[in-house]
Order: C-alpha cells, then sequence, then structure tokens
C-alpha cells in the first residue's frame, strides 16, 4: 500500500479499521487495537490501543501479546485490520468450535486456505507466545502449528479477503458496492 498505515487507508470513505470494528463489536464485549504507529489516529475509535512490548517490531507475535496483556478476558479473538469483509458469526462459530476441543486455539480457514491472523484463544497462549519470541521464533503458523489448533472452516474465501494492493482494494470496494 505504498508505505501507508493499512487499516487508515479507505475503502468506500471510511478507514479500513474502523470496517473491521463494525464487523467485530457486535460480536465482542471488549475490544484492543495493536498498532505501532499512528496510535492517536487509532485512539479516536474509542479503544485502547496498544504497541508491541519492545521497541524492535517483533512482528505480529508481538502485537498479539499485547494484546492479552492489556486484556483480562479469558478468551481473546486476533484479527488483521485489513480484512474488511469478516464474517458476522465469526466469533461464535470459533467459540463453538474451541469449545469442543481440547485445543488453546481455533483458528479460520476461508475454505481454501488456514487464516492464521483469525483465530479465537484461551488467554493462556501468551505463555507460548512468550516462549517463541524468547527463541526468536516469529513465525505464525509455526507458533500456532505447535498448539495443535482446531481449524473453523468457513468456505468463504472473500469474507478474509485481506487488502495489501491499491488493486486488491478497488476490487473489495466493488464487492462491497454489489453487496449492498
Amino acid at each position: 500500500m505504498g508505505g501507508e498505515d493499512k487499516g487508515l487507508t479507505r475503502l468506500q470513505g471510511k478507514p479500513m479499521v474502523q470496517h473491521v470494528i463494525e464487523r467485530l463489536t457486535p460480536q465482542l464485549s471488549t475490544l484492543v487495537i495493536s498498532a505501532n504507529r499512528n496510535q492517536e489516529r487509532y485512539q479516536q475509535y474509542g479503544y485502547p490501543v496498544v504497541a508491541d512490548g519492545d521497541e524492535q517490531f517483533q512482528g505480529p507475535l508481538a502485537g498479539i501479546a499485547s494484546g492479552i496483556q492489556a486484556t483480562d478476558t479469558p478468551l481473546v479473538l486476533v484479527s488483521p485490520c485489513d480484512t474488511p469483509l469478516l464474517p458476522t458469526n465469526l466469533v461464535s462459530r470459533l467459540y463453538n468450535l474451541l469449545q469442543q476441543s481440547d485445543s488453546p486455539i481455533a483458528v479460520a480457514h476461508d475454505g481454501e486456505r488456514l487464516q492464521q491472523l483469525c483465530f479465537l484463544a484461551k488467554r493462556s497462549i501468551l505463555d507460548s507466545i512468550t516462549e517463541q519470541l524468547e527463541q526468536e521464533q516469529r513465525r505464525v503458523q509455526q507458533w500456532i502449528n505447535s498448539l495443535n489448533p482446531v481449524i473453523c472452516t468457513f468456505d468463504q474465501p472473500i469474507a478474509f479477503s485481506n487488502i495489501n494492493t491499491p488493486e486488491e482494494q478497488q476490487r473489495i470496494a466493488q464487492q462491497l458496492e454489489e453487496n449492498r
């Protein structure tokens, strides 16, 4: 996205993070935004904003750890800020599957591929994230696999479309227009 903060790039007149917030807030009791830059702009949404625990910006796992530490909830949902079409039943589906398993984490699968940054997990995963970061292992997929995840298939690839280029942004905008 040309170095722009993806969560703040506009889609149909509003920042992508606002689309995600609108999709998730009816499904959650609490929301925390993880951002390492433009924190003041993210704070305008009225939710706590946390940055990685150190200034090395160790990637998504560090952001997830900071988000967990900023809450006191027994479960945490993780979702990227550039997925404006998330399912409106995301949390309930992940929750039901998580409750039926022994795994500490339920990960979304769009029907084509695992959505490794879209999951519901028990707060206890924080210890495993800390261990991964201490060992300088930052790969989210490797960490998830170590937890023996339960996979929740949605069969909705479009719902998990993340926007990484202006072309993808235009394609998603067209799909949103068609779905109005």
